[in-house]
């Protein structure tokens, strides 16, 4: 169900948890047909979500036109430090102290998102 999400950032995700976590997305709500999450294998835990948002509610003053985010685990201690709301925000419908938000619209290079995407891989690992 790839064709859910438009932008090119959206398909190298789901293309490098795919080759990396031999993970699929999980479209869990009905309600939410374009909405998705990844687990790990072992747990169950989610260590991302795929999700289509009003751009406003991540930027405020933004546009209401329906953007792409990547919703990932962060360390507490760091949250701080990355989330600069302007490549990095706060988990958007997440734990804010668990979790940032990530738009994907080339704002940030590929490299950086996957190396976030792993650490939120090990960061699911834990109990």
């Amino acid at each position: 169900m790839t064709g859910t999400f438009k932008s090119h950032q959206a398909h190298e995700l789901i293309e490098y948890v795919s080759s990396q976590y031999g993970r699929d997305l999980e479209f869990l709500w009905e309600r939410f047909p374009d909405n998705a999450v990844w687990r790990r294998g072992d747990n169950a835990k989610w260590f991302g979500a795929l999700l289509t948002v009003r751009h406003n509610k991540i930027e405020p003053g933004a546009s209401d036109n329906m953007i792409e985010i990547l919703d990932i685990r962060c360390v507490p201690d760091m949250i701080d430090f990355v989330v600069d709301k302007k490549k990095i925000f706060p988990g958007w419908h997440m734990n804010k102290r668990h979790w940032i938000t990530i738009v994907l619209d080339g704002r940030m290079d590929a490299r950086q998102i996957f190396s976030l995407l792993d650490n939120s891989y090990a960061l699911a690992s834990k109990k």
